[in-house]
């Protein structure tokens, strides 16, 4: 239990207990629970969806709506993650700058364009979704997406040695953990969004995968916000994947 509990601290806004004692053992437990933790973002999500179609507001509405309400269920995190890996790798700047540049607190301008760009997306793959495909897309992406850390993790070193939140909150290797959240994350996106969540995973892999790839080629590993922007451009890419198929 208390690895789910980290886990949904963790990646929501939601506190169920302040005094949670934790420790790097637990952290890379908590792994295991990310694809359900996005699955429970996603239904609240989907909740919101329906209930925004019931009070008669327009496709445009609703989508722009989720999409806040996307950004302050996750208290940014994630889009502080791409905002810090676009200023970091949008520049031809080596290993060493590129990781000082990603812990610069102000935003530049590959910040500004690849926040804007990620949140106008998001919107534009919401407002396209009709019928069950909105509630179903709202449930499957975050499940999904939330894998890609769990994985990247898992293939990469951490860039900056055992310093960072990326890996304190990844812990040391463990195949049982990836697998429990990647099959939990397929199971559910399958349940919400049938074939559509298949071609939604094949997505997010790929997506996942070639984010790796560039981060071990840039950075010889992962941080903490190279695995944050992963989940936005995997949630993006799974939107797109629902809305294409």
């Amino acid at each position: 239990m208390k690895a789910f509990l980290l886990a949904l601290q963790f990646l929501t806004v939601a506190m169920p207990s302040r005094d949670l004692a934790a420790d790097a053992d637990d952290f890379a437990r908590s792994r295991a629970w990310y694809g359900v933790v996005g699955g429970l973002l996603g239904l609240a999500l989907a909740g919101a969806a329906l209930l925004l179609r019931a009070m008669g507001l327009p496709a445009l509405a609703v989508a722009g709506l989720l999409v806040a309400l996307w950004g302050l269920l996750t208290r940014l995190l994630h889009l502080d993650g791409v905002a810090d890996t676009a200023d970091a790798l949008g520049t031809t700047a080596d290993r060493g700058r590129a990781l000082e540049i990603m812990k610069d607190t102000h935003a530049g301008s590959f910040a500004v364009a690849a926040v804007s760009g990620v949140l106008l997306l998001k919107f534009a793959a919401l407002a396209s979704l009709e019928g069950a495909a909105l509630p179903g897309a709202l449930v499957a992406a975050p499940a999904l997406a939330r894998v890609a850390p769990v994985f990247i993790s898992g293939m990469l070193p951490p860039a900056r040695g055992d310093k960072g939140l990326g890996a304190a909150v990844a812990g040391g290797p463990g195949l049982g953990r990836e697998f429990a959240c990647g099959a939990s994350a397929l199971a559910i996106a399958l349940i919400a969004a049938g074939p559509a969540g298949a071609l939604a995973a094949l997505a997010v892999l790929a997506a996942g995968w070639g984010l790796g790839l560039w981060y071990r080629r840039r950075l010889g590993g992962y941080t903490g916000d190279t695995l944050g922007a992963s989940v936005e451009l995997c949630e993006l890419s799974a939107l797109l994947a629902v809305g294409v198929f």
